[in-house]
Order: C-alpha cells, then sequence, then structure tokens
C-alpha cells in the first residue's frame, strides 16, 4: 500500500496539545489512565499517509502517535522540561490481528509448548520466570496480558496478573488463572536475562531503531535472546 493509499489519524487539535493543556491545568503529571481518556476523546480525522505528514511539517513538530501514546507523550515531556520525569516504557510498532508474521508467533509458541512445559516444574509448583501471554476480555473490553509464575494444571496451564490495566477492573493482580493451549498466545522464560520463547516480543522488537532495541531490552530485563 502507497502512502498516498495507507490511511491514518490526524487530531485536530494535535493531541500532544491537547495533553500539555490538560496537564498545565492539572497542574501535576497526567496519569496513564489520563492520557489514554484523552485520547479517546479526542478529534481525529483519517487522512492519507502522505498528507498527514505535511501537516506534521507545517505546524513545525509531529503529533503523539496514539497507539504509543504514553511513551510519546513522556518523550515529548523530557524533551520539554516537564518534570518530574517519569518512565515512558517501550515504544511498541503496532500489530494487527491479521498480521501473518504475528500470526506466526503464536504458531510458533503452540508448536513450542513441549519445550516450555519442560522447563516447568511437573509437580505443578509455579515458576516465576515463566510467563504466558493471552487475551482476558472485561464487559466491552480486552487486552493482551502476560501472566506471571505459570504452572502446569494438566494439559493447561495457571498464572497470574503481576499488572491490571485500568479497562479491566474485573481483575485483580495475583489471582491465578487457568489458561488453556487453545488461549496461550505467547511463552517465555526469562532466566535472569536470558530469554528462551518471547516469540511476539521478538517480533516487536525487529521492528524497532537499534536505540530503541536497547531501551526495549532494559524495559523487560533481556540481555540475551536463546
Amino acid at each position: 500500500m502507497s502512502e498516498s493509499e495507507k490511511l491514518v489519524p490526524v487530531f485536530i487539535p494535535a493531541l500532544v496539545v491537547l495533553l500539555e493543556a490538560a496537564e498545565d491545568m492539572k497542574g501535576t503529571p497526567l496519569t496513564t489512565g489520563e492520557v489514554h481518556a484523552i485520547r479517546d476523546r479526542a478529534t481525529c480525522i483519517m487522512m492519507a499517509a502522505d498528507v498527514a505528514h505535511k501537516m506534521d511539517d507545517s505546524r513545525g513538530y509531529p503529533d503523539v502517535d496514539p497507539e504509543n501514546c504514553w511513551h510519546d507523550w513522556q518523550m515529548t515531556r523530557r524533551a520539554s522540561g516537564r518534570k518530574p520525569d517519569l518512565d515512558p516504557g517501550p515504544r511498541f510498532n503496532s500489530v494487527r490481528s491479521s498480521d501473518s508474521a504475528y500470526q506466526q508467533t503464536i504458531l510458533d509458541a503452540r508448536s513450542s509448548l513441549e519445550q516450555f512445559r519442560a522447563m516447568l516444574p511437573s509437580d505443578g509448583t509455579p515458576r516465576s520466570a515463566a510467563l504466558i501471554k493471552t487475551r482476558l476480555v472485561d464487559g466491552d473490553n480486552s487486552a493482551f496480558m502476560w501472566l506471571t509464575r505459570t504452572a502446569l494444571d494438566g494439559p493447561d496451564f495457571t498464572a497470574e496478573l503481576f499488572e491490571v490495566p485500568e479497562n479491566l477492573p474485573s481483575y485483580q493482580a495475583g489471582v491465578r488463572h487457568r489458561v488453556s493451549v487453545d488461549e496461550l498466545l505467547d511463552w517465555m522464560v526469562n532466566d535472569e536475562g536470558r530469554l528462551t520463547g518471547g516469540f511476539s516480543l521478538r517480533y516487536h522488537r525487529a521492528g524497532l531503531s537499534d536505540a530503541e532495541k536497547v531501551k526495549f531490552d532494559d524495559y523487560i530485563g533481556v540481555t540475551e535472546y536463546l
């Protein structure tokens, strides 16, 4: 698809302007939920990508990417000297569920489950360094989440949430969930920085610049990909 055919969202006024105004009015840094709420309420129109790029040029600055809203906003705050400086987290490329390369990560994760099972205690004891990824649904909202302290449970797995996004209020951190093979989207074992599995993480990382890869690895605590 060419730049003239691809449509991208353009915020009017710019999303970064709305975030700056909201933080100035609040007097303290916006929370993740507030940043996302402002993005979700903002007015945007779909434009051809090449036209959107020209609008950025006319403004004199790039707008915040809605898919990386928190990260880009924190980097903008940092560049403008706003305090306190907050952790932007890693920057991700947007993922389409129809993307064949992304779909392949799910197939790779499921086809290598015997390797993963062999890395878990056979008595069903959870392993802290073992994580699985699944889709959690709460009403009309859903999110792809990593669960930690994975354990074998017959043909399935159990693991627990260590963080809960604001759009999944029915879930709680520390609660264990049963995840079947059909519900499992990825797995990984992070053994003191040495990562086995993590196929979707590798997919995301492949699209980053060298500098972004360093930040990404530091954020997820990986020093070596096995």
